[in-house]
């Protein structure tokens, strides 16, 4: 029961601090811009796990890690420009709905690159989840297209592809601190040109005031931002190393939404149409029927057999 119980409560933890980053991110984009905070999210968290980790034990990765490093790296610095870009034009819950959807592109994903079996859930769950985009387009005047929404499902490809890539990275025998705080360095180094190309000499002069000025608690928020985002990467590999199988802990990353609901109420006060509202839910029921779905399936035929 101890086997079982602790890779769940790893991943339970990596949810909770998952939904937390988010909520500070969302409270960052009205002072930083877009550019300035992707590259914060990815900086601040690499020297956090970085500098524990040299202080702990510092191991060098091989040859072969930098690659599966690198690899890991291009994801996250997709994943986190498109979900900081949603974020900034949608709501919480809907900005991290959609960011959620990475699981439903694991296993073509896996399937791609490892030859792996698809599950016949699938594509029903894919067309639930492009139902589920168009509804939250719907209006009284027709479909008025969001594109931001799009960008927060490129943010959910981007995760899926993370989330690939960090289950491989996690069974590299290095410390696990010392593999996603290179992979999240090597990210910030992806970013930093589009920073520099997409941020004004206005934008750094005023990130820099904000962050000096203790009264409005920025730096604080960027503190928690980065052991936030550290401790979410430090758990979740801890529980992926703990299993055989990515698909074992599937349910429980769905708890970020329960999060991100709770955090919505308690902090934010804007209001969803009932249209967005449904486009929402149906979209993280296609996520929960991609994981649940196959379980239940194979459990309603145990019990034919059965009877």
């Amino acid at each position: 029961m101890a086997a079982l119980l602790r890779p769940s409560m790893f991943m339970l933890l990596s949810t909770f601090t998952l939904a937390l980053n988010s909520l500070f991110s969302k409270l960052l984009t009205e002072y930083f811009s877009n550019a300035i905070l992707v590259m914060l999210r990815l900086l601040l968290p690499a020297l956090v796990m970085l500098f524990i980790a040299a202080c702990s034990r510092w191991v060098m990765p091989n040859q072969a890690a930098w690659g599966a490093f690198i690899l890991r790296a291009i994801f996250i610095a997709s994943c986190q420009g498109c979900f900081m870009l949603a974020l900034s034009r949608l709501t919480l819950i809907e900005a991290v709905v959609l960011f959620s959807t990475g699981p439903l592109f694991i296993p073509l994903l896996e399937r791609y690159f490892y030859k792996t079996k698809i599950s016949r859930m699938v594509l029903p769950t894919l067309i639930l989840m492009g139902i589920g985009v168009v509804m939250q387009n719907l209006t009284v005047q027709g479909i008025t297209w969001r594109w931001e929404l799009l960008i927060g499902l490129a943010a959910g490809f981007f995760n899926g592809c993370s989330q690939v890539a960090l289950f491989r990275a996690s069974k590299i025998n290095l410390p696990i601190l010392v593999i996603n705080g290179c992979c999240f360095a090597i990210a910030a180094l992806f970013v930093l040109p589009v920073m520099v190309i997409f941020t004004s000499q206005v934008e750094y002069q005023q990130s820099i005031i904000m962050i000096v000025n203790f009264e409005q608690g920025i730096l604080l928020l960027l503190l928690f931002l980065g052991l936030s985002t550290a401790a979410t990467q430090f758990f979740r590999s801890k529980a992926y190393r703990l299993v055989d199988s990515n698909s074992q802990l599937a349910p429980l990353i769905y708890t970020n939404l329960i999060f991100a609901v709770l955090f919505q109420f308690l902090f934010f006060s804007t209001v969803m149409s009932l249209m967005q509202i449904l486009g929402t839910s149906l979209i993280a029921f296609a996520t929960l029927l991609n994981t649940f779905g196959s379980y239940y399936y194979q459990w309603f035929k145990a019990q034919q057999q059965i009877v």
